[in-house]
């Protein structure tokens, strides 16, 4: 039987590190060993990285194969998670920043440029931000993520849009970067698609699926391709 004081410091350590593995209503050898395999292989590889990531502050966990370039114009808080694969290329007019216990799960994708002559803008994300596997960040305006987003897996924000313009000089073709804004407390389903010039207020939840064309206010439950609003705050309860 493990005793009570160890138990509060292993549970303690666990909220320290990884505050999502911390329930107490799991079994605490159960969270340590998930936190382990979660997060004891991605420690060692921060703490290795944090001599390239200067702009992280420590602890940073980061999975394998993971690629940061231009890791210069990077900035994050405590307890930055970078799942396996994760692709970031920074290069940008006022570069990336990350909030703290920010995570970003396997397989996800930030591009702030294409090309060195045109840079996108830059890429803000606020503290406690979840974002599943293999979401897609296409920033060329300006992105902001509030704080406490629950982003779902396959999810792309594009904060760029072309469109065919008769005075255009460029083959007829007009670029705009409107930029993107999700207020705080956002929850996005599976593989739902934000274009740019999209606003969303605070504690919007926006269906799987969900292909959002315009901006919505705060409270906003919305679905469909496009999104159309289905219900608020006031008249609904979050799932």
């Amino acid at each position: 039987m493990i005793s009570g004081i160890a138990e509060s410091l292993i549970r303690g350590l666990i909220r320290r590190v990884r505050p999502r593995a911390a329930d107490d209503n799991v079994d605490v050898f159960e969270q340590a060993g998930w936190a382990w395999r979660m997060g004891a292989g991605p420690m060692l590889r921060g703490a290795v990285w944090s001599l390239r990531l200067r702009g992280f502050a420590r602890p940073v966990f980061v999975g394998r194969r993971v690629r940061i370039f231009y890791a210069g114009q990077v900035s994050a808080g405590r307890g930055v998670f970078l799942g396996d694969n994760v692709r970031v290329n920074a290069f940008s007019r006022n570069g990336v920043r990350f909030g703290e216990r920010v995570t970003i799960r396997e397989n996800g994708w930030i591009q702030c440029s294409s090309s060195p002559s045109n840079p996108g803008d830059q890429l803000v994300i606020g503290s406690d931000v979840y974002i599943g596997p293999a979401a897609i960040i296409g920033v060329g305006g300006p992105i902001d993520i509030g704080d406490d987003c629950q982003i779902g897996s396959g999810v792309t924000l594009i904060s760029e849009n072309h469109a065919s313009h008769p005075t255009s000089t460029d083959q007829g073709i007009e670029v705009t970067r409107a930029g993107i804004k999700l207020g705080r407390g956002c929850w996005l389903g599976h593989r739902v698609t934000i274009l740019d010039g999209v606003t969303l207020g605070d504690q919007c939840t926006v269906g799987a699926g969900a292909v959002v064309t315009r901006s919505f206010p705060d409270g906003s439950r919305i679905a469909g391709v496009p999104a159309r609003q289905i219900a608020s705050e006031r008249t609904a309860d979050r799932p």
